[in-house]
């Protein structure tokens, strides 16, 4: 997901090298923002760089003179100061935006600060033992090269790859690899972003096991009929399938990575109701055929959900899914209109938890023994072309050494990354702070490179 991006552009900015620590912390402090919001600035040890802290995303500001700096745009962001001489506020774009105490939340700007003088010191431990269901092992017993895994570790620490906050392994039932970096730690929820999207596929495979919808072949807009009466060119539309949605080939103009897209999200977000804004699109393809990533797509099947149970969404869930894997420290509102602005209908879950969610994949949809989501609807979600979706899941490969490694994955921005390996018989799970990396500083996450570069070279036995 793109919001932030899309409500904060004004604050996005590049690195600096400033020598004095001490002048930038002079700006530390919490900020009014856009709107109701506010927003953090810190100074960090760690690369002595100020950065804006917006919704759990930092961007650094790039010091170009005094009291200014830049954002990524070059728009000047220009911090006043009182009588005294004390940081008062900023001004950017034309407005102006008050400081309301010189103090923050302590927000962890250093991977592992008690490494941060010598990163060699990292010891690797096996994970530890909790009562969540999810076995132990050891990185020794799981890869040819261990030494691959410990060296990914750090290089994080490092800050080599930075805003990596997790990287967990589990292989052959067992978790191997577990580490947090910048403060997080195994009970904090991280957001998912569109990693979100997979989950809602399992929702709606769970309806289908019910025969709350008889199949996923069913055309789609007869189940929104009632909510929705006055549909834009619905007769036009009726071959659309449910299946069609679920794997991003509905044949509507909505196309998150084409800005003149009808569907796309920045027009999507203007409007009052971002499902009945999706299916009135227009049709730009025939519904099956070409594959056009999009964010309605997802939420209109989380309503979806909400119409053949007749109950939030999030009840259901907690119900159906949540609570047979033991998940409760977590946070979802799922609301596809302006409401859900600040948090856009996705999950906040722990990693642990997020290797649960993906081992019921990997199981054929057992969990404990007890078979949560049928093996054919697992089966038909992973059932898709190269670089494509099967249900919200997306085909992910890499080729190494001329030997070909596939998993399906659930991507977010900011380098959400859980993918499922079923020929490895293995789960891989990283979350990350690095929003709108390819927008802002033209490279993907850093999970597309430490996956093949670290874990798959390390040989997975």
């Amino acid at each position: 997901m793109k919001r932030l991006l899309l409500l904060f552009p004004l604050f996005v900015g590049c690195a600096q090298q400033p020598s004095d620590l001490e002048q930038l912390k002079a700006y530390e402090g919490l900020y009014e923002g856009g709107g109701n919001s506010t927003l953090e600035i810190m100074a960090s040890g760690f690369d002595t760089t100020l950065y804006a802290i917006i919704d759990e995303a930092k961007y650094p500001l790039s010091l170009i003179s005094g009291d200014t700096f830049h954002n990524l745009q070059k728009i000047p962001v220009v911090f006043t100061r009182d009588a005294e001489g004390q940081v008062s506020g900023y001004q950017v774009g034309g407005q102006a935006f008050g400081r309301i105490s010189d103090h923050t939340s302590k927000w962890e700007l250093f991977p592992r600060e008690e490494l941060y003088e010598n990163p060699e010191a990292y010891r690797y431990q096996p994970p530890e033992v909790t009562d969540d269901g999810l076995a132990v092992g050891d990185v020794q017993a799981a890869f040819e090269k261990p030494e691959l895994i410990r060296e990914m570790v750090v290089e994080t620490i490092k800050g080599n790859y930075p805003d990596v906050h997790s990287i967990l392994i589990m292989k052959d039932d067992e978790l191997v690899l577990e580490e947090y970096f910048y403060g997080y730690d195994v009970n904090t929820p991280h957001q998912l972003r569109s990693a979100t999207k997979s989950f809602l596929g399992a929702l709606v495979g769970l309806t289908v096991d019910q025969a709350l919808i008889p199949s996923e072949k069913e055309p789609l807009l007869p189940y929104f009929a009632e909510r929705y009466p006055d549909l834009q060119n619905p007769a036009v539309k009726d071959a659309i399938t449910i299946e069609d949605f679920l794997r991003y080939r509905n044949g509507l103009d909505c196309d998150n990575d084409n800005p003149e897209s009808a569907g796309n999200e920045t027009d999507m977000m203007r409007s009052s109701d971002w499902v009945k804004h999706t299916l009135d699109l227009p049709l730009v393809t025939e519904p099956g055929t070409t594959t056009l990533y999009c964010t309605g797509s997802a939420l209109t099947m989380g309503s979806l959900v909400e119409i053949v149970t007749e109950q939030d969404i999030e009840d259901y869930a907690r119900q159906h899914l949540f609570g047979p894997l033991g998940i409760t420290n977590y946070q979802w509102t799922f609301e596809p209109n302006p409401k859900s602005i600040n948090t856009f209908s996705q999950m906040y879950i722990t990693p642990r938890d997020l290797v649960k969610l993906a081992k019921v994949y990997l199981d054929q949809g057992k969990w404990e023994g007890q078979q949560i989501l049928s093996e054919r609807w697992v089966q038909d979600s992973f059932q898709s072309e190269d670089g494509h979706y099967g249900y919200l899941w997306k085909h992910k490969y890499w080729v190494l050494d001329g030997k070909r490694y596939d998993s399906y994955m659930a991507t977010g921005n900011g380098g959400q990354k859980i993918n499922v390996w079923p020929e490895l018989n293995m789960i891989t799970v990283f979350t990350g702070g690095n929003y709108n990396s390819y927008a802002l500083y033209g490279k993907s996450t850093p999970p597309n490179e430490m996956i093949p570069g670290f874990i798959l070279k390390a040989g997975p036995k």
